[in-house]
């Protein structure tokens, strides 16, 4: 009968929970626990600036011409650098001449590279691009001061005035750059690296702003609270 066919084919149908997944019922699951590594501390240590190198940078800030908004910058990439300097010098807390004279000399190119003056920028990124470039020694040169001239050449008599090598080739300029010499490859690698870590940093400055209005303004970096070392 009707009846009887249909109770047989439900006879037939088993349910759901007798037939599905049966890997659950025969291997039952289990939870393996997953453990991150241990992470990393980040170093704490904290690198203050010195009382030399603030005046130092507000100096090379006040005389290269660079705004209060570029000088923020500058600080900023002169702390990363300080970072860089500190974890690869194998005498952290004693500076040698060698770095004492290349980080003043880093600081001096920086603000000229952030100079409210674009012809200035423009020759101090020619200095750079060179840097760059050289696939060996200079021969011609054994300081950053010759390597400087080399390069961007002579003042016009004409243009004494008015040429943006009046500030670079000044005697200010010309007095931390002729203290970072090399004698010989190795030496000279070590200024380079340094130099192109320097032109990785170079764009603190402000390129497309205005610098009409910019000629009065005055660069206040805040000092440390505690005494002079």
């Amino acid at each position: 009968s009707l009846g009887a066919e249909e109770s047989k084919r439900d006879d037939d149908i088993q349910s759901p929970s007798d037939n599905a997944y049966p890997s659950d019922r025969e291997t039952p699951m289990t939870e393996t626990a997953q453990f991150e590594p241990d992470a990393v501390p980040l170093p704490t240590e904290e690198l203050d600036f010195t009382w030399e190198e603030l005046e130092l940078v507000e100096d090379v800030c006040v005389f290269s011409g660079v705004i209060p908004r570029s000088a923020k910058r500058l600080v900023n990439v002169f702390k990363l650098m300080k970072i860089i300097w500190h974890r690869r010098e194998q005498t952290p807390d004693e500076d040698t001449p060698h770095e004492v004279s290349m980080k003043d000399a880093c600081v001096l190119i920086l603000a000229l590279c952030a100079s409210k003056s674009r012809s200035v920028r423009r020759e101090m990124c020619k200095v750079l691009v060179k840097i760059e470039t050289a696939t060996s020694r200079p021969a011609d040169c054994g300081n950053l001061k010759s390597f400087i001239k080399n390069t961007l050449g002579e003042i016009e008599s004409e243009q004494v005035d008015d040429s943006p090598l009046t500030v670079i080739y000044d005697e200010k300029c010309n007095g931390i750059f002729k203290k970072v010499k090399w004698e010989d490859d190795e030496q000279w690698k070590l200024v380079k690296k340094d130099l192109r870590l320097v032109r990785s940093f170079s764009f603190v400055g402000e390129y497309n702003e205005s610098v009409g209005d910019n000629d009065n303004v005055k660069v206040v970096i805040n000092r440390p609270s505690g005494p002079r070392s």
